[in-house]
């Protein structure tokens, strides 16, 4: 489980979550404390999001800049670098890690959000929901195999005003969730990449050949975009199952939407599951190649803006969910195997 260090007070950014000797589940630094020590920038200083590939190698993306959330804007840490760091999850052991340069995620704006992982090329794609001067809004390919990275800006993954209304239960969050792009999903093929931003409802598309090309250009790669359409809604977090279908949560309606490129449009979008309460801001996406996806839930606008229970009175806050799909992962391969 990841911790944002969006405010000051968080002793661990990356933890599991056990049962302590009293039966509860509580949060324990993983894979130690001293690899999320704060103040020492080669350790991991603010964990966004994880993906774990098919050899057990977990792929962790370290936002590095921390506390830009908080009321004292004294508490901003821009200190350490983002990065990327590789983790052998059988032994908890660091095996790589890469320090992004100022010029591909700069170092006083970007925010490095949802990775993917394209396994047979060692390539990792993330969005960068950056929304400053220093950051727009962009797409980041990391490449593992030669220890490089890019950088990918155009309009499409930047803050787009196209006058969707977004309502979440009954409050107007138009003019506050300024957000570029943030979901992506990978095709299992690993062809195109699905990204969107959270600002409004559109859906684009990239081919992967040319972004992960470095000696591309941004006007080649931007050659390669599609605008796919509008989303029922804004989406957080996305991604695709082994069967080519792109699943994703929609913020005004409380949901789970599945899409399959194969039958056209997004017309086509079904809902997959609907709950005002348990699927108030669908987040994060994590598959158990069983048939599910498990996804968290987490109240993130009463968060930013105002209004969160902290007092447990009116339920939990923040939710593990697992959702039957009939599906595995992106990076999987074969039938899904079906539990109850």
């Amino acid at each position: 489980a990841t911790v944002p260090r969006w405010r000051t007070g968080v002793w661990s950014t990356l933890s599991e979550v056990i049962r302590n000797s009293t039966g509860h589940q509580v949060l324990r630094p993983w894979p130690s404390l001293e690899e999320n020590d704060p103040k020492d920038c080669s350790k991991m200083q603010y964990v966004q999001s994880m993906e774990i590939d098919s050899q057990g190698v977990m792929w962790v993306v370290d936002v590095g800049r921390k506390y830009f959330a908080s009321a004292d804007p004294a508490d901003v840490d821009n200190t350490c670098p983002p990065k990327m760091v590789l983790i052998d999850v059988s032994t908890g052991k660091v095996v790589e890690s890469y320090v992004f340069p100022d010029e591909v995620a700069p170092y006083t704006g970007s925010f490095l959000n949802d990775i993917v992982i394209d396994e047979a090329n060692q390539v990792g794609y993330l969005s960068s929901t950056g929304n400053n001067v220093t950051d727009l809004g962009s797409l980041v390919v990391y490449d593992r195999k030669n220890k490089g990275s890019r950088r990918f800006a155009d309009r499409s993954t930047q803050y787009n005003d196209v006058g969707d209304r977004i309502v979440i239960h009954g409050e107007d969050y138009t003019k506050k969730l300024l957000m570029p792009s943030d979901g992506i999903g990978l095709t299992p093929d690993g062809s195109k990449l699905y990204y969107s931003p959270l600002c409004n409802f559109d859906l684009f598309s990239v081919d992967t050949a040319a972004l992960r090309d470095f000696s591309k250009s941004d006007k080649e790669v931007a050659a390669t975009v599609k605008h796919i359409g509008q989303k029922p809604s804004n989406s957080d977090g996305m991604t695709m199952g082994s069967n080519g279908v792109l699943y994703f949560g929609g913020l005004t309606t409380n949901s789970l939407y599945s899409w399959d490129p194969a039958q056209g449009n997004l017309s086509a979008t079904k809902t997959v599951i609907q709950d005002d309460h348990q699927l108030w801001w669908i987040d994060t996406f994590a598959w158990a190649n069983d048939g599910t996806v498990w996804v968290t839930t987490n109240h993130l606008n009463k968060y930013f803006f105002g209004g969160m229970d902290f007092s447990g009175a009116s339920g939990p806050n923040f939710r593990i969910i697992r959702i039957q799909v009939g599906t595995n992962s992106y990076m999987a391969h074969g039938p899904a195997e079906q539990v109850a």
